[in-house]
């Protein structure tokens, strides 16, 4: 192959960004009401097939990459804000919020109104939890006791299932 730098100039060496600057980027323009490529690319300083190719080599994928930070950013909104369920799904580029909670409830297996749950009862109502007795000094999640039936948070906590039907 032939050398081309003197028609060309010499090549500019190009700074590929991390994981993490990437799922800055992703977080940065969902403050804008959507995560596109194009928004975060140029974030990046580079194009967006660019940045496709970057995380293809990487092992990552930007749709991935989306979905992986509207949850954390999902999870923390609905933890530790009063926010409305409406605006979380509209600040995190969602249609509306049928379709936040079905893409919220197909990753963590459980509602956003279930899991805001979690942090009001465990705040407000303790005398629902129990505290599994300590092992040395590691702190054990909270469990709720309600109807017998929990299921695993993100986090590593457990919740219990609302009953359906009659009490």
């Amino acid at each position: 192959m032939a050398n081309t730098s003197h028609i060309f100039g010499p090549m500019k060496p190009v700074q590929a960004p991390s994981l993490y600057s990437v799922r800055a980027a992703i977080a940065a323009s969902l403050h804008y009401g959507d995560a596109a490529l194009q928004r975060a690319a140029l974030q990046l300083g580079m194009s967006p097939r660019s940045l496709q190719r970057h995380l293809a080599w990487m092992g990552a994928s930007y749709s991935d990459m989306v979905a992986e930070v509207r949850l954390d950013t999902a999870c923390h909104l609905l933890l530790e804000s009063n926010k409305r369920i409406s605006e979380i799904a509209l600040r995190l580029g969602y249609a509306g919020t049928s379709s936040f909670s079905r893409a919220f409830m197909r990753l963590t297996k459980m509602p956003p109104v279930i899991y805001r749950r979690k942090r009001t009862v465990q705040g407000n109502d303790r005398s629902r939890l129990r505290k599994e007795p300590d092992a040395g000094n590691q702190r054990k999640p909270l469990l709720l006791a309600r109807n017998g039936k929990t299921s695993s948070l993100p986090s590593g906590n457990t919740v219990a299932i609302p009953r359906q039907g009659k009490k």
